[in-house]
């Protein structure tokens, strides 16, 4: 069995896409050590048909507790790294274990420490595609980050209460400009949410 470990995420709606993912290929279990502000209704909207994965999903407090009992493990990094294995030697090295295994991602913005990825048995390289070629942010996901950066911004009296609109148009032109990615776009509403519970 391969338990697939996400350490540190920050972001509930990536839980959620993970699920989703292990539901669709049945291909192990779902670990997270300490999720960042887990909010597991965000989880949920990107987790359909994969209740069961989220249901089942197994919070633990340090990266020891995820991988104890497992009898070898790959850590994933975006970097190049000697002797490295490719995303076919990944899993013909886990499926080819007599025991529990475990593959761990690091958290989206930095990844896995070197000191963490020394503790692997193995480590992978997962070819990340160019920006150009990732699906761009559609509207409906930009018209609810301009809803929750309203609500949001509203609240810490940064808007102009006769204009918000103006000010907020603006801030909109910045991901259209740059011509964000759903993933990115996902991010900061993620970023939003947390920001919003710490303001309570």
């Amino acid at each position: 069995m391969i338990r697939f470990v996400l350490h540190r995420p920050r972001s509930s709606q990536n839980i959620g896409a993970a699920a989703r993912a292990l539901a669709n290929t049945g291909a192990g279990t779902l670990w997270t050590v300490e999720p960042i502000g887990f909010d597991r209704a965000q989880a949920a909207k990107l987790a359909a048909g994969a209740d069961r994965v989220l249901e089942g999903m197994r919070v633990v407090r340090t990266l020891d507790e995820a991988l104890e009992d497992c009898v070898d493990v790959v850590m994933t990094t975006g970097r190049p790294v000697p002797g490295a294995l490719d995303p076919r030697a990944t899993a013909r090295r886990l499926l080819d274990s007599a025991g529990e295994v475990a593959l761990v991602f690091g958290d989206e913005v930095n990844g896995l420490t070197n000191r963490e990825l020394r503790r692997a048995g193995a480590v992978a390289t997962i070819p990340t595609a160019q920006k150009s070629s990732r699906p761009l942010a559609e509207e409906k996901l930009l018209a609810l980050l301009r809803k929750r950066a309203g609500e949001l911004l509203s609240r810490v009296g940064f808007l102009n209460p006769q204009q918000p609109d103006r000010a907020l148009d603006e801030l909109l032109q910045l991901p259209r400009r740059g011509r964000a990615t759903q993933r990115e776009i996902e991010m900061l509403l993620a970023a939003l949410d947390q920001i919003g519970r710490n303001l309570r």
